[in-house]
């Protein structure tokens, strides 16, 4: 009787020892999932900053290369024989003749 009863109290604590021992393997597949699923998600929000990068970069591009083309069209706007023709069709002006010039004379 005695054997039995100890039978029993080792059979018991064996199965408490085995479910244990199944918790922690639960326990632990669900945590190798959950850090998956979170490498998931951060692969998931990296590529598509990455992607949004791209496409910023690809639009920077763009916009610098029409910032040089307005640029060098200014250039050529100020330009002196621009300026000319706008002077003298805009407000009317035009060259001095030569008796209308007057020079000055400095002694050293």
């Amino acid at each position: 009787m005695k054997e039995s009863k100890e039978k029993i109290k080792s059979f018991k604590a064996y199965k408490r020892r085995k479910k244990n021992k199944n918790k922690r393997g639960v326990i632990l597949i669900v945590l190798i999932a959950a850090i998956g699923i979170g490498n998931l998600c951060i692969y998931q929000i990296s590529s598509s900053l990455k992607y949004d990068i791209y496409y910023l970069e690809k639009d920077l591009k763009k916009k610098q290369n029409k910032l040089e083309t307005l640029k060098v069209e200014n250039i050529g706007d100020k330009s002196s024989n621009n300026l000319e023709e706008e002077a003298s069709s805009k407000l009317n002006m035009i060259y001095p003749k030569e008796y209308q010039k007057r020079y000055i004379s400095v002694d050293d």
